[in-house]
């Protein structure tokens, strides 16, 4: 497994973890820990073509050379300096709060962050599966040399793959990209855990400048490293396992399983002959986990929690122990029990299955996209063999242009992502076209029409009643989608723009022509809130769906689609191409309509491709561009800031291709700015400082529960975030009794939660036999252990505007519950509040996301707390779209169907040429 994480100013990564110390504090002679002859080098080694340069490949490391290299100079005692900002150190700053007072972290301390200084690089972590590590564990030195060469081996072969994927940029306005020669890092190999466990795995730290092919020193760009990642995973466990199997060793696949026993597609491999219970059994590190999340910990938290700081043994010493603890555990310890024994296959993924897991979220796939699907899918497989594959795959599949780069941005020479040809499967192509189609052969039905007169009257009656007038493009848009579009229509609204009014007009007009609504949402919470704002029945699209094949009626009012039927598809930019397409198909049949609304420059779909952006790339849309949730007005102008504007200052709904990067990096710190003027923004030197404050800040918010919103981009940061309110609640007494531990259970996940009493927790399954709908909220009012080890619960469920009720649940039975404290962004779209509070994620944060996050503010505050270096991050990243990309609007390139990108393998061997030639 591959792990990259930035390393800032100081040498720490995100965790405050200082890894040039570690790296340094643990060297010790592998000569001790092997017997093989040439494997007699020191723990630390110089890796890279940056490394040949400066005479340093196979030569001792030296602290001052790291150090220097760490600061952005060379590391030949000349203290030459490699970038711009070489030397540049960090200040170190009092954090205050929004009253200009120091902040103190919970032992009453002022708290201190480190700002700015030359970035060291980033650690790149490659570790083996677990048998690897047993098998060197009870070797003797001969083969124990032999399986460290095995991984080495395959770590270098990675190394230089990913870092023959960087960039740099030169000239003026630096828009010209050049290749990178000269790379250098530090490979620092270790054999242990933390709890001195036997892990073999080995952290390279790259540091932050390398060589241009133009011969000159600079840093270069980081996302290019990101993006080949998982390729150079693919590389090393593919290169290890064919180094296992030369050394004699069998190879066994094991396929992944959801809790329903299905297969997910994805293979791990491991050394024949160690079961799986074997591994997990001396995953020290992985048991403490489990244990601390027994406790209510998340696993994030949990991990965090339980790290120690590493001081090994001597390798005698560590070696007898681990010998010991398996044979103790009835494991065998002769190395020949695992030698000589054939590979064991799990069920062969076919090229078809391979192709629909690849593209489950992607309508368009770039090369280093195949070549991690194809690894997963053939874990344990060769390097010859996995390429093979991917090669086959790739000939079948339709080519896609390169992804568009604005003029401005366009150099001399193009970075390769903007040069290399992607690909798309032939039936995610298919959709498109048919959605498409349908459109266009429905587009001038004049049957499902409002007569403009019945319009008119309505919108009169309306504004009698309301006592207000309508705006312009309300009108316009009421009229496009009700009397002037044909079998389906689109209306485009930015983030809280009052689609509620225009669908109580639309929603008149339609029945006053004998038409029928039914709301259809991507999910039942959304669904309920539609159907409370509207007055029109609801459903979730799958369940829509999944009635519409089995015949089943659709809801109480409408049993089943007519040509009186329109169906109201809100949020429909969150909804993937194939469930537009299947929508399309059923209301089509009968001579319905459908009306798409939302908003394509808010969160996407998980699933693959944009329905409603082929479907007003094709029709057109209605827009709704005046925000109107806002109350104050510099909120309104930072929520108006998150969108892009034409030349005339209208907000753009649609997708107009790609900004320059000076736009971006003016959108972003723009908005950036904007935030930390209106106090939006809360930078600390570590997460957890982050992650206390947040919680902190938000459970002492005056505002109630269901009017203030915890917000994290992913489940693990919603597991630590839960933990810490759970803490506190504890503290203030508004959580009491014994905490009662169960499998909770969301989607594919699985995790440990902890219930009391008073505690707050979320359906995520709907149950008809208890009558609540995923993402229902309750609380609990009873709870203990049944006879069978069960949790049994007494809720108390509470749904806006109605009633609150009770249901009672065993656990054994029904366990799709999670903790009712934190929302992701992604589930928070739709919602409204008056104070917001959102534990940043770099990783996860772009112009959708963070739009969304800010938009669900009301009246309040918004505020967004983090790390610095990952607010460091997010700074330049708030322009940035990642927005839902169809095939046939990037441009199918079928002239270019026999241009084949370089493989894996060619990519390291046109790496190590181009390498090999560069001379100081």
């Amino acid at each position: 497994m591959l792990n990259v994480k930035d390393l800032n100013s100081q040498g720490h990564n995100k965790y405050g973890d200082a890894i040039l110390d570690y790296a340094w504090q643990t060297k010790r002679l592998t000569s001790y820990y092997v017997g093989q002859k040439g494997m007699e080098k020191d723990t630390l080694r110089w890796g890279g073509h940056g490394a040949d340069y400066f005479n340093l490949a196979g030569q001792a490391v030296t602290k001052e050379q790291m150090l220097e290299l760490a600061a952005g100079y060379s590391p030949d005692g000349q203290k030459t300096a490699l970038c711009q900002n070489a030397g540049v150190l960090p200040e170190q700053k009092v954090k205050l709060d929004r009253n200009g007072q120091p902040r103190l972290d919970k032992n009453g301390q002022p708290i201190t962050k480190w700002e700015g200084g030359h970035q060291v690089g980033y650690d790149c972590k490659f570790s083996p599966p677990k048998s690897v590590s047993m098998m060197f564990a009870i070797s003797d030195p001969e083969m124990r040399g032999a399986i460290l060469a095995a991984h080495r081996d395959a770590n270098d072969k990675a190394m230089e793959v990913l870092t023959g994927a960087m960039e740099t940029r030169r000239g003026k306005g630096s828009k010209n990209y050049i290749g990178v020669n000269g790379p250098i890092w530090v490979s620092c190999d270790h054999t242990t855990e933390r709890e001195n466990g036997f892990h073999l795995h080995t952290h390279n730290i790259l540091f932050g400048v390398a060589q241009g092919e133009d011969g000159k020193w600079a840093t270069f760009e980081s996302s290019e490293l990101y993006r080949h990642q998982k390729a150079a995973d693919a590389v090393y466990q593919s290169h290890l396992a064919e180094n296992m199997r030369k050394l004699g060793f069998g190879i066994e696949q094991d396929a992944q399983l959801n809790k329903e026993g299905q297969d997910t597609g994805i293979r791990s491999w491991r050394v024949a002959g160690v079961s799986r219970d074997t591994e997990l059994m001396f995953s020290e590190r992985q048991r403490q986990i489990y244990e601390a999340m027994a406790t209510g910990l998340s696993h994030d938290q949990a991990w965090r929690q339980t790290r120690k700081a590493k001081d090994e043994p001597e390798p005698e010493q560590l070696f007898a122990q681990w010998q010991e603890s398996i044979k103790g555990q009835g494991v065998e310890v002769d190395i020949q029990h695992y030698l000589g024994r054939r590979d064991v296959q799990a069920p062969r993924r076919t090229d078809e299955q391979i192709m629909a897991k690849l593209h489950e979220s992607k309508a368009v796939v770039r090369d280093v996209d195949i070549q991690w699907e194809v690894f997963r899918a053939r874990a344990g497989d060769g390097p010859q063999a996995m390429q093979e594959d991917v090669q086959r795959l790739r000939d079948t599949m339709v080519k896609i242009a390169p992804e568009r780069q604005h003029a401005m941005d366009q150099g001399e020479t193009l970075s390769r992502r903007y040069t290399e040809t992607r690909f798309a499967w032939s039936e995610v192509v298919d959709w498109e076209q048919e959605v498409v189609r349908r459109a266009e052969e429905r587009k001038d039905d004049k049957s499902v029409r409002v007569p403009k007169a019945v319009l008119a009257q309505t919108i009169a009656d309306y504004q009698k009643e309301k006592g207000f007038t309508l705006s312009q493009e309300q009108t316009s848009g009421l009229y496009h989608l009700c009397s002037e579009t044909g079998g389906h229509a689109v209306l485009a609204g930015v983030a809280g723009s009052g689609k509620t009014t225009i669908s109580d007009v639309y929603k008149r007009a339609f029945e006053a022509n004998d038409q029928q609504l039914i709301g259809v949402c991507v999910s039942n919470k959304a669904a309920s809130k539609l159907q409370e704002e509207s007055g029109m029945e609801s459903i979730n699209i799958k369940q829509l769906l999944s009635r519409l094949e089995s015949g089943k009626p659709l809801t109480a009012t409408m049993p089943a689609l007519t040509n009186k039927s329109v169906v109201v598809l809100d949020e429909a930019g969150m909804v993937p191409t194939w469930e537009v397409r299947e929508l399309m198909r059923y209301v089509d049949s009968v001579g319905g309509k459908i009306l798409a609304q939302g908003d394509t420059r808010q969160l996407q779909p998980i699933g693959c491709g944009s329905g409603m952006s082929l479907l007003a790339g094709k029709l057109g849309q209605a827009e709704l561009t005046e925000i109107r949730r806002q109350k104050n007005a510099e909120d309104r102008d930072v929520a108006f800031l998150l969108y892009d504007r034409d030349e005339r200052g209208r907000v753009i709904l649609d997708n107009r291709g790609p900004k320059s990067r000076g736009e971006v990096f003016e959108k972003s710190r723009t908005i950036y700015e904007k935030l930390e003027d209106r106090g939006c923004i809360d930078g600390f030197d570590t997460r957890d400082q982050a992650m206390d404050a947040c919680v902190s800040d938000w459970l002492n918010s005056s505002y109630v529960f269901d009017n203030k919103l915890l917000m994290a981009s992913d489940h693990a940061d919603i597991q630590a975030l839960t933990l810490l309110v759970r803490q506190e609640l504890r503290a203030r007494n508004e959580l009491t009794g014994e905490d009662h531990v169960f499998l909770g259970r969301h989607g594919d996940r699985e995790f440990d939660m902890s219930v009391a009493l008073g505690e707050r927790v979320r359906f995520t399954k709907n149950e008809s036999a208890l009558g609540v709908n995923n993402g229902d909220l309750a609380t609990v009012e009873g709870v203990s252990r049944t006879e069978k080890g069960s949790v049994a619960l007494n809720l108390r469920v509470a749904r806006s505007g109605q009633p609150s009720f009770a249901v009672a649940v065993d656990t054994a039975e029904y366990s799709h519950l999670a903790a009712g404290y934190c929302r992701t962004v992604h589930d928070a779209q739709g919602q409204g509040v008056d104070d917001v509070f959102l534990f940043a994620n770099a990783k996860m944060m772009d112009n959708q996301s963070a739009l969304v996050a800010f938009t669900r503010l009301k009246g309040g505050r918004f505020r967004m707390y983090g790390s610095e270096i990952e607010l460091d991050q997010i700074r330049n990243r708030l322009g940035v779209d990642h927005l839902k990309q169809n095939a046939t609007q990037e441009g199918l390139w079928q002239e270019r169907a026999n241009v084949r990108p370089p493989t894996m393998e060619q990519n390291y061997e046109q790496v190590l040429r181009r390498q090999q030639g560069m001379q100081r």
